[in-house]
């Protein structure tokens, strides 16, 4: 099934819908609101009071300016296959990693799952010679499954927190390669527990761009084949002129391909100065570039939800993670004052030992509330907060 026939509204020449229009794109209008639950009255085919007052809804539910005209992002809106009723909500998703023995490397309790509506799993990656290893899990499956989740796992070719160019070069640059890609992203779609298939693939080189499209194109024919959705996840590029798109790829897939974008923004991928994964400054500069070029509908918004420990020698820039309780640990250990960032609103403190100057920032509660009030208002399509089972729990409670 294509997904653009979901709602064959428009004909070859868009048009914009407002109070006083007639005519059949009119009543495709009144039976896409109807069909979501909107009282638009009767579909006659006239662009009444009822219908505008219904747009203006949906609008005000998906963050969009609120003027009761059918316009073209009210129109890229409702063709959305994803979209149904009370769907203006945000969903709340998981994320974690498995290594190749199936283990979680932090191993979420039954409570906070239950609470969760999908799950990411890092669980494939591609090998130096563009191959994919990795698999999801029994457990996991398992989990998902008998908690209800949208099961969606990762491909990626993200190693040990760096991407590997090699690898996704030599995806692009082999057929054969590119088959097996193809062909893992089939038989996961096939299977009725999984929800949907991410990508993960970051650094396309120049001279690839096109051949990255082209993959992708394929892999959205595949997942509309079997009804399932597919997951492309963005991290934010360190362009002059605040473009956060990769340079080397056509702006427009992320607009068509993908049914919802992943914004990634951690600051160590971005940059290397020391601080917290996640400001909130941070994160409303990222997502208001973001906005230039992707709705908020369209958009989940990936909160990293560890702790970051940065060992600073002079020049040199080194940082590990740790999860919430780590962190709580050696702040006790290392008789640290804990300070709270301002700015970032993040909480950090400092010690000095044998091997240097360290400063850890870690994210609690208190962290996360002033992002998830500030994203309450940017009528985003879901959180994901990464990685869980390591977090404070106390976050679930807001």
């Amino acid at each position: 099934m294509n997904r653009r026939a979901l709602w064959p509204l428009w004909p070859r020449k868009q048009r914009i819908l407002r109070l006083g229009d007639q005519g059949e794109p009119v009543a495709k209008l009144q039976e896409r609101l109807q069909s979501l639950g909107y009282g638009v009255g009767a579909v006659d085919g006239v662009y009444g009071f009822l219908t505008e007052d219904s747009v203006c809804i949906l609008q005000r539910e998906f963050g969009l300016k609120v003027d009761g005209i059918a316009g073209p992002q009210v129109m890229e809106l409702l063709q959305d296959p994803s979209l149904r009723v009370g769907n203006g909500a945000c969903e709340i998703w998981g994320a974690t990693w498995e290594d190749s023995s199936g283990e979680v490397r932090w191993k979420p309790p039954e409570t906070m799952v239950e609470a969760l509506d999908g799950l990411l799993i890092y669980c494939f990656s591609l090998a130096e010679n563009g191959d994919i290893a990795g698999d999801v899990s029994q457990a996991t499956y398992s989990m998902a499954t008998s908690q209800q989740l949208q099961l969606v796992p990762v491909i990626s070719n993200l190693h040990e927190d760096i991407y590997d160019e090699l690898a996704l070069e030599n995806l692009l640059r082999h057929n054969q390669v590119r088959h097996r890609f193809l062909d893992t992203v089939s038989r996961l779609v096939s299977d009725a527990g999984i929800h949907g298939i991410a990508v993960d693939l970051q650094k396309v080189g120049m001279g690839y761009g096109r051949r990255f499209v082209a993959l992708m194109q394929e892999v959205r024919k595949i997942i509309d084949h079997s009804h399932k959705k597919m997951y492309m996840v963005l991290v934010p590029a360190n362009g002059r002129g605040g473009n956060i798109l990769p340079r080397m790829i056509d702006n427009r897939i992320w607009r068509t391909l993908p049914d919802r974008v992943i914004l990634y923004a951690p600051r160590e991928h971005v940059t290397q100065t020391p601080g917290p994964k996640l400001g909130v400054q941070w994160l409303q500069t990222q997502f208001q570039r973001t906005r230039r070029h992707l709705p908020a509908w369209k958009l989940m918004v990936m909160l990293p939800i560890d702790s970051i420990v940065w060992r600073i020698e002079g020049n040199l820039r080194e940082y590990r993670y740790l999860s919430y309780d780590d962190a709580r640990k050696l702040a006790w250990q290392k008789q640290a004052k804990i300070s709270r960032d301002a700015e970032e609103g993040v909480s950090y403190y400092d010690f000095l030992d044998e091997e240097g100057r360290s400063r850890v920032w870690f994210e609690n509660r208190d962290s996360i509330r002033p992002k998830l009030t500030w994203l309450k208002r940017q009528h985003v399509a879901g959180l994901v907060f990464i990685p869980i089972g390591g977090e404070d729990p106390r976050i679930w409670q807001l």
